[in-house]
């Protein structure tokens, strides 16, 4: 799924309405311990997961202080700050001067919110105090940012903006410049002792994200898990409040996408010495975790995933469901459009379906997840990627109605982006290693069983055939060049370049004259085209008013036979839950 990012899990989760419920009702969830450094005396696990609302609305950011919780909701199309009694009362709504308004930091004494509005279209926003009470709202000083913490003390402000960490009074005045990333920075919080800062840097091109720390007097800064297997994915994190683990999350994909919780123990980092220890491992996603004050318990936001299949109208303007009452992704209607085969969210299994939904046939196990089918040119057969834990992605092709799916290739390599070629004798695949290295373009005969690399295709990805067979389109190892290969002249050439990452989910048109693709970084979020023997992308048009699913490759779209756009909305539930710890001998469980 996409990365749940600090104050801002699940702004891309609408949900259905409920009612509010202040009872604690205990919900199932699987959770699990992982393997802490023999160093560490006590580690911590999760002996109980709680739900505590039920109301239905969606939730960014999450505070408490143990009396109440603070949770920013999405009731309609505003942003507002719901005060929610863990025992007694009913639910209200912080005043503010905003008809929109975010949470970010609950002071010490638990008298005031630190808030931010949210503005469409605007990245930064003002900083203002907002009492949970009676007073008055204050905006502090000049300084706009992303998001923003108070100091344990609520002496000081740490604030990002862009690429950089800032470090001011708590009024807003001495500001200075703490630490400046390679990416965008977020999600800061301090320690218990104010003394230092950790806080996220994502990578928008590479879709990472890394845990980072720095001193308050902006010394020492480093990343905190440089060479932890899951640090590209991990963020967000907030310490307990006697100092000794700090929660944080990390976004997994395979075999399904969720987002787990983690703690690592004090201590220095520097020599790796300290292995992070797992707190959770699903069937919930949780993230926008907020510790509670006596270190026993934990807040955060759980997300139960949900997907609704859509195609765009671009006449109205507005998005119509398709595949009515089932949650999948991944659609791909065969050529005749008489048929569709989809991946179902949250099990990643492939089904086939006729287009209006009857004579539903599953087509997969549930031990493997599967993405990005597609339909032979005769409409028999479906090529699709299969994942299964600890082993090597590969594209195997179901029959239509059913029986034991077939290998396209055998060997070490991942394989994925399954092309078929014209006549349907053969498939086209990228094919790479986790290391992201020796990645190539293969195609492999049906018949024959002969696998061949596309020449010159060394360090390309993302391949896409054109449907009368003369070209593939591909992107370069930096993201940025969509290169494109002659069948006739049996060579590469640069056919245009783009920012990185705003090239996403290109599709050939049915005339094989233009290339679209899904422009999630460069202005506004759009589809866009290009076309054979131009340079320069046109815009198709704007995606707005939806709420889109991130799968296990992102934000996916696709094209139906008549040219249609489909996307995926999300229709994930999201909840508070209140997960109790308790901290035993490293020896078991």
């Amino acid at each position: 799924m996409r990365h749940i990012r600090g104050t801002a899990l699940g702004s891309t989760f609408p949900l259905v309405a409920a009612v509010l419920s202040a009872v604690l009702i205990a919900v199932t969830a699987a959770f699990s311990g992982g393997q802490p450094d023999p160093s560490s005396d006590r580690v911590p696990r999760v002996t109980s997961i709680t739900q505590i609302t039920r109301d239905g609305l969606s939730k960014t950011s999450l505070l408490s202080d143990d009396a109440y919780l603070y949770v920013t909701e999405w009731p309609g199309a505003h942003h507002v700050i719901a005060k929610l009694p863990l025992t007694g009362s009913e639910r209200s709504v912080i005043s503010s001067p905003f008809s929109s308004v975010q949470a970010l930091d609950l002071s010490g004494d638990g008298k005031k919110l630190l808030v931010a509005p949210v503005e469409v279209g605007s990245s930064d926003a003002a900083f203002w105090t907002v009492p949970v009470g009676n007073g008055i709202p204050e905006r502090i000083g000049d300084i706009t940012g992303r998001d923003a913490t108070w100091s344990p003390d609520g002496k000081y402000l740490a604030f990002c903006k862009g690429s950089v960490l800032y470090f001011a009074n708590a009024n807003g005045t001495q500001v200075r410049e703490l630490f400046s990333a390679g990416g965008e920075v977020f999600a800061p919080r301090f320690s218990p002792d104010g003394q230092r800062l950790r806080f996220t840097v994502g990578n928008v091109a590479q879709s990472t994200t890394s845990l980072w720390e720095v001193d308050r007097d902006g010394s020492n800064p480093h990343a905190l898990l440089p060479n932890w297997e899951k640090g590209a994915t991990a963020c967000c994190g907030n310490w307990t409040s006697d100092g000794r683990f700090y929660i944080f999350q990390v976004t997994e994909s395979t075999p399904t996408t969720i987002t787990t919780l983690w703690a690592l123990p004090a201590g220095p980092q520097s020599d790796n010495s300290r292995a992070p220890v797992q707190l959770t491992s699903g069937p919930i996603s949780f993230g926008n975790v907020f510790p509670g004050r006596n270190s026993q318990s934990l807040w955060a936001i759980g997300v139960a995933p949900a997907a609704q299949a859509v195609k765009y109208n671009p006449a109205k303007q507005n998005f119509v469901p398709l595949l009515d009452g089932i949650s999948a992704t991944d659609l791909d209607f065969s050529p005749d459009g008489k048929w569709v085969t989809y991946v179902t969210i949250p099990d990643g299994i492939l089904w086939r379906c006729r287009a209006d939904g009857t004579d539903q046939l599953q087509l997969t196990s549930a031990r493997e997840r599967t993405a990005l089918p597609h339909w032979s040119p005769d409409g028999k057969w479906i090529a699709y990627v299969a994942m299964e834990p600890g082993k090597s992605s590969r594209i195997l092709v179901a029959g239509r109605d059913g029986g034991a799916p077939k290998e396209v290739s055998a060997g070490a390599k991942s394989q994925i982006d399954a092309n078929w070629s014209p006549d349907g004798t053969r498939i086209m695949f990228g094919a790479y290693v986790r290391d992201a290295q020796g990645i190539d373009i293969r195609i492999g005969d049906l018949k024959t069983h002969e696998v061949v690399v596309v020449p010159g295709s060394e360090g390309l990805f993302s391949p896409r055939w054109s449907p009368n067979g003369r070209y593939i389109a591909a992107l370069s190892p930096d993201f940025t060049k969509v290169m494109r290969y002659d069948f006739r002249t049996r060579q590469w050439s640069t056919w245009f370049t783009e920012p990185a990452g705003a090239v996403s989910y290109p599709v050939w048109s049915a005339d094989s004259e233009y290339l679209t693709f899904d422009d999630l970084v460069t202005d506004e979020e759009s589809i866009r085209r290009v076309k054979i023997g131009e340079r320069q992308p046109e815009r198709m048009f704007v995606l707005r008013g939806i709420e889109r699913y991130p799968g296990v490759f992102g934000l996916w779209s696709g094209r139906m036979p008549d040219g249609s756009w489909m996307f995926v909305r999300d229709r994930s539930t999201q909840e508070v839950y209140q997960l109790s710890l308790e901290q035993s001998s490293n020896t078991g469980f």
